[in-house]
């Protein structure tokens, strides 16, 4: 299971049956990403599972990869920072 877990953060592509690819995963997480930005709110706090999060900051930061996968915590809380780039400042916050 794991090895097969690695090969969608090899390949963003891979589908397995009845799953999305880590691509498609990845454009879902962050259109949620930047309607939040859009919007009036500051200070916002998004909420997902660790596979998903880690996607989402592979997105920003293309070293993230299936490795720190493995070494999130559960829970975790990364704090992204945005000043009017496209990539924001990642900082992980906790780890248990």
């Amino acid at each position: 299971m794991a090895s097969m877990l690695r090969k969608t953060y090899d390949d963003l592509d891979i589908c397995y049956e009845g799953g999305e690819s880590s691509n498609t995963a990845m454009i879902r997480a962050i259109s949620v990403v930047r309607e939040v930005l859009n919007g009036e709110n500051k200070n916002i706090v998004l909420v997902s599972h660790g596979n998903l999060i880690s996607l989402l900051l592979k997105h920003f930061d293309d070293l993230i990869g299936f490795r720190e996968w493995e070494s999130l915590s559960n829970p975790d809380v990364f704090h992204l920072t945005f000043s009017g780039e496209d990539k924001p400042n990642i900082h992980r916050v906790w780890a248990e």
